[in-house]
């Protein structure tokens, strides 16, 4: 059946689908997002963005479409996740001063995602008198962002980077979060 599909692409005379790509980070935008894998019979279907997320319209050909499809799917779970991640990280900053056991569970679960130290930077600069005030959570939050910073680079995202690039940058990262957690 699938076959006949392709087959009936190519007799309409579609040679080519295209597939929207964009770097799922932390400051990728949700409209980006939303688009992150979706797949059309024509580049001009997708949105001309100028919002300074990297992306890029790629083409692939019609008899490659179920595999695309499949590629599209595992695309979208992930800005799904991204975006989930972001809701539990926004969350947990709003409770942190009130509820910091609350907080610290969502953190763990938004870091169980992904971890990005630039919003743990910000983090760290937007509470630093709360954190100051409360050792204990700053102790606690530094040691959620050390594991999840920790776990992050055996993802198979992280997999293909170079052994030594890895290794470094998980280390530059630990040094940061202990820096801003960890120190008295």
């Amino acid at each position: 059946m699938r076959k006949l599909v392709l087959l009936f692409y190519w007799l309409l005379g579609r040679r080519r689908f295209w597939q929207y790509y964009t770097n799922v980070t932390w400051s990728t935008c949700p409209e980006c997002l939303g688009l992150h894998g979706r797949i059309a019979p024509d580049p001009s279907r997708f949105p001309a963005r100028d919002d300074g997320c990297p992306r890029e319209v790629l083409p692939f050909s019609v008899w490659e479409l179920p595999e695309y499809k499949e590629k599209a799917r595992r695309m979208r779970e992930l800005a799904q996740a991204e975006l989930a991640r972001r809701e539990l990280f926004s969350q947990a900053v709003k409770l942190l001063e009130t509820d910091p056991e609350r907080a610290l569970e969502l953190f763990d679960r938004s870091g169980e995602i992904e971890l990005y130290l630039p919003e743990v930077e910000r983090l760290a600069e937007e509470k630093r008198a709360y954190l100051s005030a409360n050792p204990e959570v700053r102790r606690r939050l530094g040691e959620i962002f050390l594991k999840r910073w920790s776990e992050k680079f055996g993802k198979p995202r992280y997999e293909v980077w170079p052994e030594r690039m890895r290794i470094e940058r998980e280390k530059w990262g630990e040094r940061r979060i202990r820096e801003l957690f960890l120190q008295t």
